[in-house]
């Protein structure tokens, strides 16, 4: 019987410790891609695409966390609480390119943020 009492103060005490790290938060949103043509006129709308790939949120301390976006160009990545540069990750210097975004992610809580990927097509 006693040891089985102190099995259950360890599986209470080690539960307290793993609960006591800070609650992951999140950013999520959609990536579009524009423009998509060359010529916009109000015949011809020309509104942005789907882009898909990777999205890379960068915390103040340097750590990187990476996600895949969806079909739709969805992405979500969980995040300790902190400031975050979020930006599209992409293949080297020239269009397309992305600017980095900031961000601010509070304990259990998703920040939205939808990003632009620029195609260059003018």
């Amino acid at each position: 019987m006693p040891s089985i009492l102190v099995a259950l103060v360890l599986t209470l005490a080690l539960s307290a410790c793993a609960g006591a790290s800070e609650p992951a938060g999140g950013i999520s949103g959609t990536v579009t891609a524009g423009p998509t043509c060359p010529v916009e006129t109000a015949n011809s709308p020309c509104p942005p695409g789907v882009w898909t790939g990777t999205v890379r949120a960068t915390a103040s301390d340097g750590t990187d966390y990476e996600a895949e976006t969806d079909a739709q160009g969805r992405y979500r990545i969980s995040v300790p609480p902190g400031i975050y540069e979020v930006i599209p990750v992409l293949n080297g210097p020239g269009p397309p390119s992305a600017s980095p975004t900031s961000v601010v992610v509070t304990a259990d809580a998703t920040s939205a943020l939808d990003l632009q990927v620029d195609t260059g097509i003018r």
